[in-house]
């Protein structure tokens, strides 16, 4: 009997995500991108976006093993995989716009922004257990300083680039994928997240509203990793290096 409770709760976990075309479109996007970045991985590897390549690669895997420990039923919380995620995340993000920029007072600026969220993410580690709770602040605040941030990269390179060169450039397309996703996500996810604990197991009217709110914030990320994939294959080889 509690085998066949296994194998039903295992089928119903799984059942889940490959019914939501939105998680599996996301996930193949996910990947695609991770490929596409290897297949022009010649272009970037003197270059800061190496290092964001190699990210889409763990960022995919996470999700996979994420998703392995929750269907697997070692735990109905698989919250430590995000904001383990969350550190390398920003971590990458920063750095490469630190990088890319040229004014040392928007440089500061982007090392002021990485140490706020830091402190911010220490804190939380104080009040929160992060193996079970999801650190939403810390990422509700690096998302909107990470949109600063690309604005930011946008204000330099379109001033110093023809319009015409701007297609050539990987950052454009870094950021606007991020731009996309960022507008589109940080109202999405704090209104369901929040909306979601209130609700509970309600399963009428307001649970489908949040469940939409999810998947468009799932199709946003899509799109975001699609740009990625079409910006390694439409950039040109940049010539900074990683000694910039």
């Amino acid at each position: 009997m509690n085998e066949l409770l296994i194998i039903a709760d295992w089928q119903d976990r799984i059942g889940y995500f490959v019914t939501n075309p939105g998680i599996m479109i996301s996930d193949f996007a996910e990947l695609l991108s991770f490929v596409f970045g290897l297949i022009y991985w010649n272009k970037f590897k003197q270059t800061p976006i190496r290092w964001f390549i190699l990210f889409l690669g763990y960022n995919f895997f996470n999700e996979m093993a994420a998703l392995a420990y929750y269907v697997s039923g070692l735990s109905n919380n698989n919250t430590i995989f995000y904001n383990v995620h969350q550190v390398i995340y920003f971590s990458v993000h920063f750095y490469i716009f630190y990088k890319y920029l040229i004014r040392k007072r928007l440089k500061l600026a982007v090392v002021l922004f990485y140490s706020v969220w830091s402190l911010s993410f220490v804190y939380q580690l104080f009040i929160k257990n992060l193996v079970l709770e999801y650190a939403l602040f810390s990422t509700v605040l690096g998302d909107f300083l990470t949109m600063i941030s690309v604005l930011f990269v946008f204000i330099e390179v379109i001033n110093a680039s023809t319009i015409s060169k701007l297609q050539d450039n990987m950052i454009i397309y870094l950021g606007l994928g991020l731009l996309v996703y960022l507008v589109i996500s940080i109202p999405t996810s704090v209104t369901s997240f929040v909306g979601w604990e209130k609700i509970g197991k309600d399963t009428g009217p307001r649970m489908e509203f949040y469940q939409i709110l999810r998947n468009v914030g799932t199709f946003a990320g899509a799109l975001m990793y699609f740009i990625f994939a079409y910006g390694f294959y439409r950039a040109k080889a940049p010539s900074m290096s990683l000694t910039q």
